[in-house]
């Protein structure tokens, strides 16, 4: 039998890997090739630039952990279209330190990300949710958390976070202060649900409980009597800003809220002022609002179309707007109001004590408490909020007339 010929078949070849120091030109001028290739690089050992057919990638080798037993991995560190060779070797010596201390980069660590980037994250959950109130939440949180954005959301202490509410506190802002603690307490949630912290450093954070004392001279300020409305609606011109005049007076006409009469636009207004409609994406309640309009507030929407140059149910701009520029909304409302509460003489007049006392007014007048409640956009309870859908527009138009007739006789007086 005669002896067969022995072939040698050729080894495909594994990816070679050329070791020199990368520059920004040669990895410009790497080419693809039929095989996947790789440059390392003698800068940063383990830190190399893999060649693709249609990429070119940073990849980092190292062992998780010291030793023998150290688990060999790989990490990509990136693209070359999104990054360059300077910040892919920081990243690379960064992983490289946090591999030894046994920190695996491919696994987010909780708290490890910094408090600006988790406000980026939360302010797009909030527009995906289409809450009214982000812009304001927003700047709440920003400007307070200012000093710790830099910081991981995880050295974000109960002790920080209670130093920001007693300093807003102390400088006469107790709402600004409240409003702060519940945005801190929505963002420290969210964080804790998504894994971001382990709980929320606010978590069972409660005020202490007032005293008796404390009780008796800080009582929500509502005018109860017609004598306190004429000295308000006096005081009122102590405000050197007459667009701030016209809000105070028709947040007192009409009993909304403070960010629905700020944002409110002269394009939802029917033609004859009879009816104002606030949109559900900007009431608290998320359900659209009429709210009727009586010849009072008509005079003062018609005196500021005209200071302004508006025209009702056609311009879309603010009714309302800042005195800076005609289309952003208003705000700084503690420095505001400061004439007024001079004027007034009581440090404790608020724009939310005007809502207060519209409601109160309405049960004075004996308007009944379905129409009174119909009238501030409360949220009904129980099933009768699931199952009734009346709107009552015609009893709201009789107790908002009946309720402008009792300012006017007031205005009158005066």
């Amino acid at each position: 039998m005669s002896q067969s010929t022995l072939k040698i078949l050729p080894i495909s070849p594994k990816p070679s890997a050329q070791r020199r120091t990368l520059t920004e030109s040669k990895i410009r001028s790497a080419k693809a090739r039929n095989q996947r290739y790789e440059i390392n690089d003698t800068d940063v050992p383990g830190l190399a630039l893999r060649v693709g057919t249609d990429s070119k990638v940073y990849i980092l080798r190292s062992r998780l952990g010291t030793g023998r037993t150290a688990k060999r991995v790989q990490i990509k560190i990136g693209d070359t279209r999104t990054i360059s060779l300077k910040q892919a070797r920081h990243l690379a010596r960064a992983h490289v330190l946090d591999l030894r201390n046994g920190i695996d980069p491919r696994v987010p660590q909780t708290g490890a990300i910094h408090t600006a980037q988790l406000l980026a994250l939360y302010e797009q959950d909030l527009i995906a949710r289409q809450i009214v109130r982000t812009k304001d939440m927003m700047q709440s949180l920003r400007k307070n958390l200012h000093p710790h954005c830099a910081r991981p959301i995880g050295d974000l202490s109960r002790l920080d976070l209670t130093a920001i509410i007693d300093c807003i506190e102390k400088s006469g802002r107790p709402g600004a202060a409240a409003y702060f603690r519940k945005n801190a307490t929505g963002f420290l949630n969210y964080a804790a649900d998504k894994g971001h912290l382990p709980v929320s450093p606010l978590a069972g954070y409660r005020r202490p409980r007032q005293t008796r004392a404390q009780r008796l001279s800080g009582d929500q300020w509502t005018m109860t009597s017609t004598d306190q409305i004429m000295r308000f609606l006096k005081a009122l011109s102590a405000s050197p800003d007459p667009i701030f005049q016209a809000y105070l007076r028709f947040t007192l006409l009409t009993g909304q809220r403070r960010n629905e009469i700020a944002h409110m636009r002269w394009s939802e207004l029917d033609a004859q002022l009879t009816v104002w409609t606030i949109t559900a994406h900007r009431t608290k309640t998320g359900t659209e609002h009429s709210v009727p309009l009586g010849p009072l507030s008509r005079v003062l929407l018609k005196d500021l179309a005209k200071l302004t140059g508006a025209k009702p149910g056609k311009t879309d701009t603010l009714v309302f707007p800042s005195g800076r520029k005609s289309d952003v909304a208003m705000s700084g409302w503690s420095k505001r109001i400061i004439p007024v509460r001079k004027a007034y003489e009581d440090t404790r007049l608020s724009i939310h004590g005007l809502r207060r006392t519209f409601r109160t007014g309405l049960t004075e007048l004996g308007i009944d408490f379905d129409t009174a409640e119909r009238m501030i956009a409360h949220k009904r309870p129980g099933l009768s909020g699931i199952y009734d859908k009346s709107t009552i527009l015609e009893r709201r138009i009789e107790a908002q007339n009946r309720w402008e007739r009792m300012l006017s006789e007031l205005e009158e007086c005066n």
